[in-house]
Protein backbone atom coordinates (compact mmCIF):
# COMPACT_ATOMS: atom_id res chain seq x y z
CA UNK A 1 0.00 0.00 0.00
CA UNK A 2 1.74 3.17 -1.25
CA UNK A 3 2.37 5.52 1.74
CA UNK A 4 -0.38 8.59 1.20
CA UNK A 5 -2.59 5.05 1.08
CA UNK A 6 -1.52 4.08 4.41
CA UNK A 7 -1.41 7.44 5.59
CA UNK A 8 -5.22 8.26 5.29
CA UNK A 9 -5.89 4.46 6.51
CA UNK A 10 -4.16 5.51 10.28
CA UNK A 11 -5.98 9.04 10.16
CA UNK A 12 -9.01 7.19 9.56
CA UNK A 13 -8.96 3.79 11.29
CA UNK A 14 -9.40 5.22 15.38
CA UNK A 15 -12.47 6.78 14.38
CA UNK A 16 -13.87 4.32 12.19
CA UNK A 17 -13.19 1.55 14.61
CA UNK A 18 -14.84 3.83 17.24
CA UNK A 19 -18.34 4.29 15.08
CA UNK A 20 -17.91 0.22 14.39
CA UNK A 21 -18.25 0.18 18.54
CA UNK A 22 -20.74 2.53 19.08
CA UNK A 23 -23.01 1.07 16.10
CA UNK A 24 -22.60 -2.39 17.42
CA UNK A 25 -23.62 -1.41 20.88
CA UNK A 26 -27.07 0.20 19.18
CA UNK A 27 -27.62 -2.86 17.77
CA UNK A 28 -27.30 -4.59 21.33
CA UNK A 29 -29.93 -1.81 22.87
CA UNK A 30 -32.61 -1.97 20.14
CA UNK A 31 -32.65 -5.95 20.78
CA UNK A 32 -32.72 -5.14 24.56
CA UNK A 33 -35.19 -2.61 24.27
CA UNK A 34 -38.22 -4.77 24.62
CA UNK A 35 -36.76 -5.47 28.16
CA UNK A 36 -36.24 -1.57 29.29
CA UNK A 37 -32.37 -2.03 28.87
CA UNK A 38 -30.11 0.52 27.55
CA UNK A 39 -26.54 0.59 27.19
CA UNK A 40 -26.56 2.23 30.16
CA UNK A 41 -27.76 -0.53 32.13
CA UNK A 42 -27.03 -3.66 29.89
CA UNK A 43 -23.05 -3.21 30.12
CA UNK A 44 -23.27 -3.52 33.66
CA UNK A 45 -25.59 -6.40 34.31
CA UNK A 46 -23.40 -8.32 31.75
CA UNK A 47 -20.38 -7.57 33.19
CA UNK A 48 -21.61 -8.87 36.37
CA UNK A 49 -23.02 -11.55 35.10
CA UNK A 50 -19.68 -12.92 33.60
CA UNK A 51 -17.48 -12.15 36.60
CA UNK A 52 -17.01 -13.86 39.23
CA UNK A 53 -19.51 -12.68 41.71
CA UNK A 54 -19.25 -10.48 44.08
CA UNK A 55 -17.84 -7.99 42.28
CA UNK A 56 -16.07 -4.73 43.80
CA UNK A 57 -17.98 -1.42 42.78
CA UNK A 58 -14.42 -0.21 42.04
CA UNK A 59 -14.11 -3.33 39.47
CA UNK A 60 -16.97 -2.64 37.61
CA UNK A 61 -16.05 1.00 37.47
CA UNK A 62 -12.44 -0.49 35.62
CA UNK A 63 -14.56 -2.76 33.70
CA UNK A 64 -17.11 0.24 32.54
CA UNK A 65 -14.46 2.42 32.05
CA UNK A 66 -16.78 5.15 33.35
CA UNK A 67 -16.55 7.37 36.34
CA UNK A 68 -17.43 6.09 39.82
CA UNK A 69 -19.83 8.63 40.59
CA UNK A 70 -21.47 7.22 37.64
CA UNK A 71 -21.47 3.70 37.93
CA UNK A 72 -22.90 4.09 41.71
CA UNK A 73 -26.16 6.00 39.89
CA UNK A 74 -26.08 3.73 37.63
CA UNK A 75 -26.50 0.66 40.77
CA UNK A 76 -28.91 3.08 42.49
CA UNK A 77 -30.93 2.12 38.94
CA UNK A 78 -30.71 -1.73 39.20
CA UNK A 79 -30.97 -1.88 42.41
CA UNK A 80 -34.41 -0.32 42.06
CA UNK A 81 -35.02 -2.37 39.56
CA UNK A 82 -34.45 -5.44 41.78
CA UNK A 83 -31.39 -6.87 39.27
CA UNK A 84 -28.86 -6.25 41.83
CA UNK A 85 -27.58 -5.35 45.62
CA UNK A 86 -24.80 -4.21 47.16
CA UNK A 87 -23.61 -5.25 50.44
CA UNK A 88 -20.10 -4.33 52.38
CA UNK A 89 -16.72 -5.20 51.24
CA UNK A 90 -15.39 -6.66 54.82
CA UNK A 91 -11.97 -6.70 53.27
CA UNK A 92 -12.27 -2.66 52.38
CA UNK A 93 -14.39 -0.55 53.91
CA UNK A 94 -14.51 2.10 51.28
CA UNK A 95 -15.93 -0.62 48.71
CA UNK A 96 -19.31 -2.16 48.22
CA UNK A 97 -19.54 -5.83 46.63
CA UNK A 98 -22.42 -6.02 44.03
CA UNK A 99 -24.18 -9.14 42.94
CA UNK A 100 -26.79 -9.77 40.83
CA UNK A 101 -30.60 -10.96 41.93
CA UNK A 102 -32.15 -14.01 40.76
CA UNK A 103 -34.30 -11.10 38.60
CA UNK A 104 -30.16 -9.83 37.48
CA UNK A 105 -29.07 -13.24 36.84
CA UNK A 106 -32.17 -13.94 34.27
CA UNK A 107 -31.55 -10.13 32.85
CA UNK A 108 -27.72 -11.09 32.53
CA UNK A 109 -28.74 -14.42 29.85
CA UNK A 110 -30.93 -12.44 27.95
CA UNK A 111 -28.10 -9.86 27.56
CA UNK A 112 -26.12 -12.46 27.12
CA UNK A 113 -27.87 -13.95 24.37
CA UNK A 114 -28.70 -10.52 23.09
CA UNK A 115 -24.78 -9.70 22.81
CA UNK A 116 -24.28 -13.23 21.02
CA UNK A 117 -27.19 -12.56 18.27
CA UNK A 118 -25.65 -9.29 17.29
CA UNK A 119 -22.55 -10.77 17.10
CA UNK A 120 -23.38 -13.60 14.76
CA UNK A 121 -25.51 -10.98 12.70
CA UNK A 122 -22.46 -8.62 12.13
CA UNK A 123 -19.72 -11.06 11.70
CA UNK A 124 -21.72 -13.16 9.34
CA UNK A 125 -19.53 -14.00 5.96
CA UNK A 126 -16.32 -13.32 8.37
CA UNK A 127 -14.04 -16.37 8.02
CA UNK A 128 -12.12 -17.57 10.81
CA UNK A 129 -9.03 -16.63 9.39
CA UNK A 130 -9.99 -13.20 8.94
CA UNK A 131 -11.24 -12.70 12.44
CA UNK A 132 -8.26 -14.23 13.95
CA UNK A 133 -6.39 -11.66 11.56
CA UNK A 134 -8.63 -8.87 13.32
CA UNK A 135 -7.98 -9.85 16.60
CA UNK A 136 -4.57 -10.30 16.19
CA UNK A 137 -4.06 -6.27 15.12
CA UNK A 138 -6.46 -5.29 18.15
CA UNK A 139 -3.81 -7.39 20.42
CA UNK A 140 -0.95 -5.30 18.79
CA UNK A 141 -2.80 -1.79 19.34
CA UNK A 142 -3.65 -3.21 22.54
CA UNK A 143 0.34 -3.67 22.98
CA UNK A 144 0.97 -0.57 21.97
CA UNK A 145 -0.92 1.57 24.28
CA UNK A 146 0.34 -0.23 27.28
CA UNK A 147 3.61 1.09 25.80
CA UNK A 148 5.26 4.09 27.47
CA UNK A 149 5.14 6.98 24.79
CA UNK A 150 8.40 7.86 22.95
CA UNK A 151 10.33 10.51 24.79
CA UNK A 152 10.41 13.41 22.06
CA UNK A 153 13.47 14.27 21.31
CA UNK A 154 15.63 17.30 22.74
CA UNK A 155 15.98 20.33 21.13
CA UNK A 156 18.79 22.87 21.90
CA UNK A 157 17.56 26.28 22.40
CA UNK A 158 19.40 28.13 20.55
CA UNK A 159 21.28 31.91 22.33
Amino acid sequence: MPDLERNKKELSFGRRLARLGAAWRRQVDHDLREYGLTEATWRPVLYLGLLPPPVRQTDLVRVLEIEAPSVARLLDVLERRDLVFRSPDHEDKRSKLVSLTEKGERTARQVRHAVEAVSSRLLHGISTPELLACYSVFERIEANLCKKPAQPPHTVALR
